[in-house]
């Protein structure tokens, strides 16, 4: 007797054909019925029909639950039904206590176990709407599975106690016929073994603690990505173009991640059309496999409707099977065996022409020599669109089998395919990539970093890795230490601060003789934290320009030069970028370059601001990236008081690089303070009149002072705080700079009155003259000669009386003996919130007092 029964189905679209109304129109979570109507026609047969109507999917209950109680108990169960388990004294609960019923018809979980704690293996679980027989739970011990009259199993229906103390295989399960998977259920499954394709070596791949299966690929092996498109009759136009915007998101996606990647596109219906092999040059460059997807013909196949999966298949086979024979031809004998092979099949139907598809598969597994120490080499993904005409038995049978993981999936329609697909590729799990795409319903971007003292936000700023965060220098001339300051970063994971190096040409009143109060060019900082931070998962670093990351994750060629990365992110007249704001959401503006970029500098000079009658060329530098809401262009938004330091960032081929440090503004727009019923911030629009404006530094011109911080250019200056003897910590890790420079190193001394004046170049004899600042001053700044270049260090000195604190400045004429120098440890800077200005002079110039 049959244990399992296939309701016998008729075709029916996906979505609504050229005549919508001949097809039963079912909302998610409901099938027509009954099954053998599953299409109305346009003209009714002679006689009367019964007409098609809804059902509710529903979750099978369970059969059995050894050992304990479920409740309630009810012959099958609703959408958001709720089942709650728990065992008999003696025994534990092994899984999910409660799992809810989905819209799909399939239940959130599998149903859990009790456990006596006695056999090598713990008892097996029972699907809902099963039953498991055969006994024992010893090593070698076989059970079997079965489903109820009117269910599919999925998984395998014998499993063997192994010696690892499991059972062999996936866990089984019986579903209805109509049911289907839902993206957000798929996703994070998927996007894991997506994400365990992609690992590259070398990336923590030691510490890593997943007990999920990882496929780890050195730089010598390389990834072929094989994508069949059903584009037989059934799938209709609409839906065979949501197959291909499906297919450009695995190509566009998969190439984001580095990773050496060959691409093959294949569509078919009764007969099969190769798009592109992964024997064809281009098929590495996912351009030009991007630009074939999008010139293919639906036509092509003349609304066949025969479904060729077996013929799909073959071409794979044959693909690979070239592949090999070349390697040898090449002297390589052994080259194939690097190559790891992924199939991702779309369709919406079962297979009718061609023979097995099964068939096909044994094929490649034979050629590709998959036997349990190399079934790793090859992943088979099957997804079918569509409750009524997919059988997910033959997708089961196409599809790879791996312990936690599935391969094969249902889903209701091809929009819930391509969000599934979305959802998994955007996993962040990938690796130790920089900038890689957040997923949907992230807090905020995992480089973000909030800056606080206390509770209040002060200031943002990004991850760059390691100990590393960039910000702006004017969040620090508040006179607090480091320690009263601590770093939030994504996750909600709270850091102390160690210390901070602030730019050494940043100087707030550098202008203040010409009208400037405040002038923020180089207004940069980077902060050390206590401890380090992960390269992978939440938190995770940003991409930096001009570093061999960016080349990477901008798909450019090794070495290109950081003009070249400028012209890509910046190279066009409105560069749509974005910020995070005090909620931690992205906020849109555009960058404005080339023949707009003056016109938007103007906007930093205008009625009412404290710098109202100054010039724009003192204002603003080169150095400043510009944007800001022009009276008739499309909607920006405008930065907030608390969220300078942040990155300004933009998004190339689904990574993200940050181009600026958001410095200052023409307006707050959160100057009220209110919040909406959501509770989220207020942003009020500006004043009549008055045109926004947000200066963001630019990181291609600070790339010296980046260099010299965090590694890739001379060290000029030392690290960021004293460490006593112990060695200086690094930059990132992955700082790896390219190219030439955009602009020549900044010289240490310069002209412009009032700054502080450090130069290499002369001696500066002793005593020093040193201008308090409204802050008093915990240090000065002396010379360190060592080798053949100078470094700044603190000297620590001792007063007849304590520093003034106050308003106003104070002179003081320190004798030699009392300078006692430290060993060179720390950046002149972190003390630019109280020095306003250190000059060095001669014995004959200090005035006495």
């Amino acid at each position: 007797m049959a244990l399992w029964v296939l309701l016998l189905l008729a075709v029916f679209p996906v979505t609504p054909s050229a005549s919508p109304r001949c097809a039963p129109q079912c909302p998610p979570g409901t099938y027509p019925h009954p099954p053998g109507r599953t299409r109305q026609r346009c003209s009714p047969p002679k006689g009367r029909s019964e007409p098609v109507r809804c059902r509710a999917l529903r979750c099978p209950a369970p059969l059995s639950f050894p050992h304990g109680t479920v409740e309630p108990r009810f012959p099958a169960y609703p959408s958001g039904s709720v089942l709650r388990f728990s065992c008999d004294d003696g025994f534990v609960l092994r899984g999910a206590a409660e799992l809810r019923c989905r819209t799909g018809g399939v239940w959130s979980d599998a149903p859990p176990v009790c456990d006596d704690g006695e056999g090598d293996c713990p008892p097996p679980a029972t699907p809902a709407g099963g039953v498991t027989t055969g006994g024992g739970r010893h090593h070698g011990a076989e059970v079997r599975v079965h489903c109820g009259a009117g269910l599919q199993l999925l998984g395998p229906s014998r499993r063997h106690c192994m010696e690892t103390g499991r059972w062999s295989g996936p866990e089984p399960t019986c579903r209805h016929p109509y049911s289907f998977d839902l993206p957000e259920d798929i996703s994070s499954g998927l996007g894991s073994s997506f994400a365990s394709i992609l690992e590259l070596a070398g990336a923590h791949a030691d510490n890593d603690k997943s007990l999920g299966r990882r496929i780890v690929l050195s730089r010598n092996e390389s990834l072929h990505v094989y994508v069949l498109l059903d584009a037989s009759g059934s799938v209709q136009q609409d839906n065979f173009e949501l197959f291909r915007q499906s297919a450009v998101a695995i190509v566009d996606r998969l190439s984001s991640f580095e990773v050496p990647l060959r691409f093959a596109i294949v569509s078919f219906a009764t007969h099969t059309h190769v798009i592109i092999s992964t024997i064809e040059d281009d098929a590495s460059d996912a351009d030009e496999v991007i630009a074939r997807l999008e010139a293919m013909n639906f036509g092509v196949h003349r609304n066949a409707t025969g479904t060729n999966m077996h013929g799909a298949l073959l071409e794979v086979y044959h693909m690979i099977l070239f592949q090999k024979e070349r390697s040898t031809r090449d002297g390589q004998p052994n080259a194939w065996r690097n190559m790891r092979h992924v199939v991702i099949l779309l369709t919406d139907g079962r297979f009718n022409v061609g023979g097995h598809p099964r068939d096909a598969v044994a094929k490649i597994e034979d050629v590709l020599e998959i036997r349990d120490d190399r079934e790793e080499y090859l992943d088979i993904y099957a997804f079918g669109v569509g409750t009524l005409e997919v059988d997910m038995a033959e997708l089961e049978a196409v599809a790879s089998h791996r312990r936690d993981e599935r391969h094969a999936f249902k889903l209701a329609d091809a929009s819930a395919l391509r969000q599934a697909l979305e959802g998994a590729l955007s996993a962040t799990a990938i690796g130790d990539l920089c900038g890689v795409i957040i997923p949907a319903g992230t807090a905020r971007p995992p480089w973000h970093v909030v800056l606080r003292t206390g509770v209040q936000q002060r200031c943002a700023g990004t991850l760059l890795g390691g100990r590393w965060v960039l910000t702006a220098a004017h969040c620090f001339l508040g006179g607090e230490s480091p320690h009263d300051w601590s770093a939030k970063l994504a996750g909600g994971q709270e850091v102390s601060i160690r210390g901070w190096n602030l730019h050494e040409d940043f100087d707030i009143r550098g202008r203040a003789a010409q009208g400037v109060p405040e002038f923020y060019d180089y207004d940069v900082a980077l902060v050390e934290l206590e401890k380090e931070v992960g390269d992978t998962g939440v938190p995770r670093r940003i991409c930096i320009p001009c570093t061999e990351d960016a080349n990477r994750a901008l798909r450019m060629a090794p070495g290109t030069t950081c003009q070249k990365q400028e012209v890509e992110l910046l190279g066009h007249t409105r560069v749509p970028a974005e910020f995070v704001s005090l909620e931690g959401k992205r906020l849109s503006v555009r960058i404005k370059e080339q023949e707009e970029r003056a016109s938007c500098l103007t906007g930093a000079v205008q009625p009412g601001m404290p710098h109202a009658n100054a010039s724009v060329k003192d204002v603003v530098t080169e150095r400043f990236l510009c944007s800001g809401q022009e009276s008739s262009s499309e909607q920006e938004d405008a930065a907030c008081k608390g969220e300078s330091g942040g990155s300004l960032f933009v998004e190339r081929r689904h990574r993200f690089l940050q181009v600026g440090v958001l410095s200052w503004g023409t307006f707050n727009p959160c100057y009220r303070g209110g919040r909406n019923a959501e509770g989220g911030l207020l942003r009020a629009p500006a004043p009549p009149g008055h045109h926004p404006r947000d200066f963001a530094i630019s990181l291609f011109r600070i790339q010296p002072w980046l260099r010299r911080h965090l590694g890739g250019g001379p060290a000029l200056h030392p690290p960021v705080t004293p460490h006593h003897g112990r060695t200086p910590p690094k930059g990132p890790r992955h700082w790896t700079p390219i190219g030439a420079q955009l602009d020549p190193p900044t010289p240490i001394c310069t002209p412009s009155p009032p700054r502080i004046k450090l130069c290499l170049s002369q001696f500066c004899e002793l005593p020093w003259v040193v201008e308090m600042g409204q802050y008093g001053v915990v240090g000065l700044l002396g010379y360190h000669w060592g080798s053949s270049l100078a470094s700044l260090c603190l000297m620590s000195f001792r007063l007849n009386k304590a520093p003034p604190v106050g308003r106003g400045a104070t002179r003081f004429r320190l004798p030699p003996e009392e300078l006692i120098p430290y060993p060179c440890a720390i950046s002149a800077h972190v003390l630019s919130a109280a020095v306003r200005r250190i000059t060095c002079t001669s014995r004959a110039a200090v005035p006495g007092r």
